[in-house]
């Protein structure tokens, strides 16, 4: 009999009795592997679903592929940072140990291990890290490889491209703002890819910026080496952190350092001492919401930033009577793991569990519960916040008739816990905490201010209220004033504190500084939390909110139209869809360079209706400037008072520009279009000029840049002279308009606009100096006859009468 006939039989055999056997199953399972947790939960349970008891299926369908296997022998779980960018509201986890599980539902239900085809990899297939990337896919790093695993795109597994040597490590820092924000979106993209140990100079590292379907290395590398131990990317501040330990004198040093892709500046941050022996692996979490907190931590170190690394404190504990230390326990019990929600951190050791908030004081923890059966044998444990004020201790059983596992989940009430410390902990000093501005994201433009309002109500007699921390003090500033306004129903006093945001540098950006290599923009947060408000304040969290310092992205020009060819009755809208015009040789350069000198074949254009709409209406002969309308979203901002330029987009070059270098008051030479497109030949034409490669004529450079009465200037504002003008000439064009003032926004403000020029008489084909000469000939001609024909006439009249 082979092994197919054997495996029909079997399903015959179980599909008769399942039904038994399912009942039989279910109760010795529960009977037999049900474990008693040995922390103090508020509920104790072990999760399981109808899966678990699917027989036929490992039976008759096993599963395919290669078991993944944590490296490390103490297990992980990483859950994605970002709950609310999933409709459900529940992020997915995922945890690595002997087996390897994804979950959509916090272990609420069994699961099967997680499998890589056996294509990509040979056994035994060990990860060494993983993280979510956005919503859809998880990087894991396999025998030194990374793949990529799509979860929501059945099972689909791909290999990252460019990562030419082994790697160990993956960082990256998820944006839960505004998924779908330019800005967040980038940041979510990034993924830093190294392995660690050696020296950071011979450390091959890696990023990506497609969120890790390809990577390239990295050329920065610490001015001081030293051992690689980690690398960051830290999104506020748009750099790359390397974590290095030196040693100098017989005294080992770790410390941050900090630079970009290319380079690395000569910032680093404060020394700490972080005495590693030879198998001991530093593992790090950076907490969700961009604040710049790091958790580091190892079996025998327990380290937190609160400012990306630039300094780094070792994290303490608030003695009580059950744990009356104020440091965490060491040598054979350790720190196992630590896990963190974006206002709260928890941290597990073999036998104690210790709890914390990331407040603006975040380097000190209480311990929450005690272990009553645990030994040194066994393994760690690993956990996760639910929600706020809930942590769950998880750990995955094994089924008997299945490939499935069941999870049990011990979930403590962190709240109910604090309440039974002793001595009592701190109340907290705070009723309300409130802003409409937390966990959202805002830009800011140049010069443009944000004002946001945080209402607030202390208990009496705390003295408690709030401060204002940066993310990134380089790039946003802030003032700010609290006013009392009114009272609580409890008769407490009620204040409001006033805070104006604004861009702490200048706007202006050289071209220079556009082409720097940077990963995304300047971004910041700002938070508001009340100074040392102590760990009990478990719902009283940080109100927090991403700034980003560039252009919003709805914010957009339009040219004002007051009259259109279609209002009077030129053009109708309906025909206009269909409609094309053609523009003589003599009137277009297909180069864009304005040469007036060649004759080029005439040009059929095919007017674009929905994009140009219909055109306005211009009479030949008035000089014109288009009037520019700053909109975001679809209210109306302001007119635009700064420099900008046009080009008809096909070329045409047959209109001019009123005012002269000098006459516009220039002190040196001015740009113009053509010498902007000769300029960079790489360009596109239409946007070879711009606000990042603007310089205006108003600045003196120097006697080798002088302005010229021969050349024309080219840049029209509405706070100045120069205007368009159009020759005799009946016809459309179409214009680009850029706005190239970099002082005003940092959007690359620009728009299309097509005008239709009329009034112009025909010109008559009539060469005038000969027409000239014919009719002075004429004239002459005329005298002549007037003064000789009466002289004719009568001497025809005497020869008449003598002939008679």
């Amino acid at each position: 009999m082979d092994e197919t006939e054997k495996r029909e039989k079997m399903a015959m055999f179980l599909t008769k009795s399942g039904t038994y056997l399912a009942i039989l199953v279910k109760l010795w399972l529960l009977s037999s592997n049900v474990k008693v947790c040995a922390w103090p939960c508020s509920t104790d349970r072990l999760v399981h679903s109808a899966a678990s008891f699917d027989v036929l299926h490992v039976r008759i369908r096993p599963p395919s592929g290669r078991h993944l296997r944590y490296v490390d022998k103490d297990p992980i779980l990483i859950p994605h940072p970002c709950g609310k960018r999933f409709t459900s509201g529940i992020p997915p986890s995922l945890y690595l140990g002997e087996k390897v599980f994804l979950s959509f539902d916090r272990f609420e239900s069994s699961r099967q291990p997680l499998l890589i085809p056996s294509v990509l990899t040979t056994p035994p297939a060990l990860v060494s890290a993983a993280v979510f990337v956005q919503t859809d896919r998880i990087l894991l790093v396999v025998n030194g490889m990374i793949y990529l695993y799509f979860f929501t795109k059945l099972n689909l597994w791909s290999k990252a491209k460019g990562i030419k040597d082994p790697v160990t490590d993956l960082s990256n820092y998820d944006c839960c703002f505004a998924p779908k924000d330019p800005v967040c979106y980038d940041i979510s993209k990034i993924v830093l890819a190294y392995d660690t140990g050696d020296l950071a100079s011979t450390r091959q590292i890696f990023y990506s910026e497609d969120g890790g379907y390809a990577f390239k290395a990295i050329k920065s590398r610490p001015h001081y080496d030293g051992s690689l131990i980690r690398v960051y990317y830290f999104a506020s501040s748009s750099d790359v952190g390397m974590l290095v330990n030196r040693t100098i004198d017989n005294a080992t040093l770790t410390y941050f350092t900090y630079g970009d892709v290319d380079y690395v500046i000569e910032e680093t941050g404060t020394p700490f001492v972080l005495n590693l022996h030879h198998d001991d692996k530093i593992l790090s979490i950076l907490p969700p919401g961009l604040r710049g907190f790091i958790i580091l931590w190892s079996h025998d170190h327990f380290m937190s930033s609160s400012n990306n690394g630039l300094t780094t404190e070792e994290v303490t504990v608030l003695p009580t009577h059950d744990y009356p230390n104020t440091s965490f326990p060491t040598h054979d019990e350790g720190v196992c793991f630590v896990t963190a929600s974006s206002s709260e951190v928890a941290a597990i050791t073999k036998n104690r569990l210790f709890y914390g908030s990331l407040d603006m004081v975040s380097s000190q923890m209480v311990l929450l519960g005690e272990s009553n059966v645990s030994t040194p044998a066994d393994p760690c444990e690993v956990m996760m916040f639910e929600q706020s004020g809930t942590l769950s201790i998880i750990h995955p059983i094994p089924s008997n008739v299945s490939d499935y596992y069941n999870f049990h989940k011990c979930t403590i009430n962190i709240q109910a816990r604090l309440m039974d410390l002793s001595p009592p902990m701190m109340p907290c000093p705070i009723e309300v905490l409130y802003a409409e501005f937390n966990d959202r994201m805002f830009y800011i433009d140049i010069a443009d201010q944000l004002s946001f309002n945080v209402t607030f109500v202390p208990k009496p007699g705390t003295g408690a209220h709030p401060y204002v921390t940066m993310g990134n003090p380089d790039v946003l500033a802030f003032r700010a004033h609290i006013v009392q306004e009114g009272y609580t129903y409890d008769g407490n006093p009620k204040y409001v504190l006033h805070i104006k945001l604004h861009e702490q540098k200048s706007g202006v950006m050289s071209y220079e500084e556009y082409q720097d290599r940077h990963l995304t923009g300047k971004v910041s947060t700002v938070t508001v939390d009340v100074y040392n408000k102590g760990i009990f304040c478990v719902d009283m969290h940080p109100l927090t909110a991403l700034i980003a310092v560039e252009c919003p992205p709805t914010k957009h020009i339009r040219i004002s139209k007051s009259v259109t060819a279609c209002s009077k009755d030129l053009f109708k809208p309906r025909l206009m869809q269909n409609f094309s015009y053609v523009i003589d040789g003599d009137f277009y350069d297909p180069l864009l360079l304005g040469r007036k000198d060649m004759r080029w074949r005439d040009l059929s254009v095919n007017y674009k209706y929905e994009e140009w709409e219909c055109p306005l209406l211009l009479y030949y002969d008035s000089p014109w400037i288009p009037s520019l309308e700053l909109w975001e979203n679809d209210v109306f901002v302001e007119y635009v008072s700064a420099d900008f330029v046009l080009i008809e987009i096909n070329g045409m070059h047959n209109y001019d520009y009123l005012l002269n270098e000098v006459e516009a008051h220039c002190l040196s030479a001015a740009q113009n279009w053509s010498s902007q497109i000769l300029w960079d030949s790489l360009m596109q034409p239409l946007t070879a000029w711009s606000r990042y490669n603007y310089r205006s004529c108003k600045i003196h450079k120097g006697n080798h840049s002088l302005p010229s009465t021969d050349l024309k200037y080219q840049v029209l504002n509405m706070n100045e002279d120069n205007r368009v003008i159009f020759p005799q000439y009946n016809g459309i064009y179409v214009f680009r308009v850029v706005v190239v003032d970099p002082r005003y926004s940092y959007c690359n403000l620009n728009t299309t606009i097509s005008v239709y020029v009329h009034g112009a008489l025909p010109k008559s084909e009539i060469n005038a100096v000969k027409t000239l000469v014919s009719f002075l000939v004429l004239i002459f001609g005329c005298i002549l006859m007037a003064y000789y024909f009466p002289k004719l006439m009568k001497e025809n009249a005497r020869m008449k009468s003598v002939w008679d």
